[in-house]
């Protein structure tokens, strides 16, 4: 029998901490990892993405899904090309369709001003998909049509002497008292050739069924549209909706559209009041629904809102990271979606190494109150979560998130959640590390005046191939760790232990990584032998 310190150390709810110095972490923290997330008992390399569909003729810049009937899932894209010439099109397990307003009397019809900062934001309404990208009328795609149609002047462009309207964003809200109605911010009007912005203005439509499309934005004697000044600080950014109640936020501010029981059109059918200072969007996109709340980001924190209070998720644990690794240039392209299959919302953001778009994806599982290290991306403009795409086929019983890319050869959508490869096979480098690991023995902690000597470690750990582990550590808490050689060890083996370098320090650290195409592994718990060879008093 040995003199070994035999010593568990589980991997159990681990969430990423960055921002929180390593020897202030609890048990379930890790301070740096790339391309793994948390099992409901361990750490994993994340699942691989594929391309899917065939590819549309110009490079991205939004997507969206959604379906067209009971059983027709459709991705709807917006394109550009080199002369900012914007294509919208729908894409199908058939292919792809042109559906750019006018292209039925003219297929080589196009939108100007379609550059890589056009404004988009869109709504399903039923089978009826809207969109608004900022340079002129709402748009919207019937179900029976495959073609876009914009909104009349008539109907949208209706004050006195304006030649043109433009919102900042359009969502869908169906309020409890009218039903649907599309409501659009940050109006700018032209006027004799001048443009008049005006940031705190929201106006809303006619009520409309859900197959259908409003009849008009003008309000009238008898209709419930409307337009009115809402009091925010800054120009408003996005809206959505939560429970009964609609909500507008600007960069700073948010307020609630409350429906207010409606008994004729010469009544208000909404309170609108000033919910929140401080708390607002960053951009549009960049919020998401679960089932009960709305996550979102601004300047100050990545928040979670119930209907009534703001609350930070992010605070203390990846706030400092997260904005410090944001792109300054770029940071109004970021996105969020719910992954409900897994359970966490997705931030895709440009890091400071990206040229434009986003390159990485930060996770929470709000199933379970943590957060997941960065996973890489390949420069997604939009994404959203749709069915998962077998043999060429929707399959509507699995869900995946799929996500538009904006640069590069390929113009395909992008699959996540597929395999054990980055597109094209390509690997996928996992690293999980945690500096300043607390050793528990049976009696306790070992104390950080000791010095430990780790022999041998054995992962639990189930997947196929192999992993690298590697263990080094400092003798203060502030010093950086030193490392020793990295060992390997096969997950299927009947010798499952790595041997390590001579070393004796306070406090231990411990990397382990992968870069492979073709396996996974998940471990949920590493086993020291060690021994305390010094205590110093």
């Amino acid at each position: 029998m040995s003199d070994y310190s035999r010593i568990r150390t589980p991997f159990v709810g681990m969430s990423f901490t960055p921002d929180v110095p390593s020897n202030a972490l609890g048990p379930n923290e890790y301070n740096s990892g790339l391309n793994v997330e948390t099992d409901v008992r361990g750490i994993k390399k994340i699942f691989g993405e594929q391309e899917i569909l065939t590819a549309v003729p110009n490079q991205s810049i939004f997507m969206e899904g959604g379906f067209r009937s009971q059983t027709t899932w459709v991705y709807i894209v917006a394109t550009r090309d080199s002369s900012n010439h914007g294509r919208w099109y729908m894409v199908t397990t058939s292919g792809v369709t042109n559906i750019t307003p006018g292209v039925g009397a003219n297929p080589s019809v196009y939108l100007t001003g379609y550059t890589e900062d056009v404004n988009i934001t869109t709504s399903w309404v039923g089978s009826v998909f809207f969109i608004n990208d900022s340079l002129s009328n709402p748009m919207y795609l019937l179900p029976t049509s495959n073609e876009l149609t914009v909104t009349t002047n008539a109907s949208w462009n209706y004050d006195i002497g304006v030649t043109k309207t433009t919102a900042g964003f359009v969502r869908n809200y169906c309020s409890p008292n009218v039903g649907n109605i599309l409501i659009a911010g940050n109006l700018t009007k032209t006027i004799s050739g001048v443009d008049y912005n005006y940031p705190t203005t929201v106006r809303w439509s006619q009520a409309f069924a859900n197959t259908g499309v409003p009849a008009t934005w003008e309000p009238t004697l008898s209709n419930v549209a409307n337009e009115q000044e809402v009091p925010v600080r800054g120009p408003l950014i996005d809206g959505f909706f939560l429970g009964g109640n609609f909500y507008v936020c600007s960069y700073w501010d948010t307020v609630v559209f409350s429906p207010i029981g409606y008994q004729n059109s010469s009544a208000p059918i909404f309170g609108v009041r000033l919910l929140n200072q401080g708390r607002g969007l960053l951009n549009n996109n960049c919020w998401t629904n679960t089932d009960a709340n709305v996550y979102g980001i601004d300047a100050r924190d990545i928040w979670v809102f119930d209907g009534s209070s703001f609350t930070s998720i992010g605070n203390q644990r990846v706030k400092d990271y997260f904005f410090g690794n944001l792109n300054p240039t770029y940071y109004d392209r970021l996105f969020m979606v719910n992954n409900t299959q897994k359970y966490q919302i997705e931030i895709y953001y440009p890091d400071l190494t990206s040229s434009g778009w986003c390159n990485k994806m930060i996770s929470y599982r709000y199933d379970l109150g943590i957060w997941n290290a960065p996973k890489d991306i390949q420069n997604a403009c939009m994404g959203t979560e749709g069915p998962k795409v077998t043999a060429g086929a929707f399959n509507l019983a699995s869900r995946v998130v799929t996500y538009a890319q904006a640069s590069g050869t390929s113009k395909k959508l992008v699959q996540t959640s597929v395999g054990n490869s980055f597109i094209n096979s390509a690997t996928i480098p996992c690293l999980f590390e945690r500096n300043n690991l607390t050793m528990q023995t049976s009696n306790g902690p070992v104390p950080f005046s000791s010095k430990v000597y780790s022999h041998r470690l054995l992962p639990e750990i189930a997947g196929t191939g192999a992993i690298n582990i590697t263990v080094g550590g400092a003798n203060s808490t502030a010093a950086t760790a030193t490392y020793g050689q990295t060992g390997s060890t096969e997950i299927d083996t009947n010798t499952p232990w790595v041997t390590t370098q001579q070393n004796a320090y306070r406090t231990i650290s411990v990397k382990i990584d992968s870069n492979d195409n073709t396996n996974a592994w998940n471990l949920t718990a590493i086993n020291w032998q060690v021994t305390i060879v010094e205590d110093s008093f």
